[in-house]
């Protein structure tokens, strides 16, 4: 067999999907495991939009796609969803930008062209891996969450005694100012670290349940957010108004969207991103995997910024507490906000990479799930 010949057969016999674009995003090539994964056929591919192909997709394929072509470089998107015409897939996905040399026809006498195309790259994964990731790091955001809790009670006993002391020295001594103001600085510190532990235990109490309106959360942080903003950051809205109210402590879930959608506030300023867009999108999803149980229909709150992604190096950690991807950040307003949406038998999730970084939060619709 010649080499030439070898491609072709490697290319229908490998069990990765594998297509190929051109820089219109039109679908060019793609092999029998592509049209497996998908459930698709090449004929009906051939030519089509990319993104048409699909009715739903947890990845921005459009800017995901516009920067691979313009940066060079391949994304790696876990675990995402993909819902075409037929079903719901869940595919480790890369793309990247490759060149191809074009020969000239017999007649021509010019050399070969290079023409530039996009590669995607779709691995099918089980769900039984997608619940045994959401289960690997559930165990290991609670591991985290309860050791920071057991230091956070050790360190507020001690500090009770320091301020105490304090008060006790400022009551003896209130005759001397500068000891007096020495005594003050003590106590406003003790408070000051007594708020931050306060924050690292998170909140504990029940989540009553009222039902309210997601929408009219959302507007209210969406307004408090834009007292605060230039006119370089705009925040969109496309919301879902058919969505039905859901039970929830109005406030925590106030305090929830406000530390996610202000963090991405603070990214896009910190940065200087101009122009700076956050976009929140209200819709309904269908059979999603929370916590261990599969729910037949949910709220998905996606929020999503053009910053410039979440490091690799945090990517893993970001809902640990003290972590942070702002200088400056406590890193503790992503860990409470992921424990108010527990409370409220959701979950959230990241996917993040330059130029976009995208928080998506799943509320049930009803508390009637399937256990998995």
């Amino acid at each position: 067999m010649r080499l030439k010949d070898l491609a072709p057969s490697l290319l229908s016999n490998i069990s990765t999907g594998i297509m190929a674009l051109n820089r219109d995003f039109d679908i060019v090539f793609s092999n029998p495991a592509c049209e497996q994964i998908l459930g698709i056929s090449a004929a009906k591919m051939k030519s089509s939009f990319f993104p048409d192909i699909f009715s739903y997709s947890s990845i921005d394929f459009w800017k995901l796609l516009t920067a691979a072509a313009e940066e060079k470089e391949v994304f790696s998107i876990s675990n995402a969803v993909l819902v075409t015409a037929h079903e719901k897939i869940f595919c480790d996905v890369a793309i990247s930008s490759f060149s191809l040399d074009i020969a000239p026809g017999k007649k021509a006498p010019e050399p070969p062209r290079q023409e530039s195309l996009l590669l995607c790259e779709f691995k099918k994964v089980s769900r039984e891996r997608v619940m045994e990731h959401e289960r690997q790091q559930e165990s290991q955001q609670n591991a985290a969450r309860d050791l920071v809790r057991s230091l956070a009670h050790e360190i507020k006993n001690p500090l009770g005694g320091l301020r105490g002391a304090a008060q006790l020295i400022q009551k003896e001594y209130s005759h001397d100012s500068s000891l007096y103001e020495y005594c003050n600085i003590i106590m406003e510190q003790a408070d000051r670290l007594k708020n931050l532990v306060d924050r690292l235990l998170g909140p504990q109490k029940a989540v009553p349940a009222e039902y309210g309106n997601i929408h009219c959360i959302i507007e209210k942080v969406r307004k408090l957010l834009l007292l605060d903003i230039s006119e370089d950051i705009c925040i969109e809205r496309d919301y879902d108004p058919s969505l039905p109210e859901i039970k929830m402590d109005a406030a925590k879930m106030e305090q929830a969207l406000l530390n996610i959608i202000g963090n991405a506030v603070a990214i896009l300023k910190e940065n200087h991103v101009n122009p700076g867009l956050i976009s929140i999108q209200t819709r309904a999803d269908y059979c999603v995997s929370i916590r261990g149980r599969y729910f037949p229909t949910v709220m998905k709150i996606t929020i999503t910024d053009n910053g410039p992604g979440i490091p690799p190096e945090i990517a893993d950690t970001i809902f640990y507490p003290m972590v942070s991807r702002r200088a400056g950040g406590t890193g503790l307003g992503l860990p409470i906000a992921q424990s108010i949406i527990a409370q409220h038998h959701g979950k959230i999730e990241c996917q993040s990479f330059s130029g976009q970084t995208q928080f998506i939060i799943y509320l049930p619709l009803s508390s009637e799930g399937t256990a998995q």
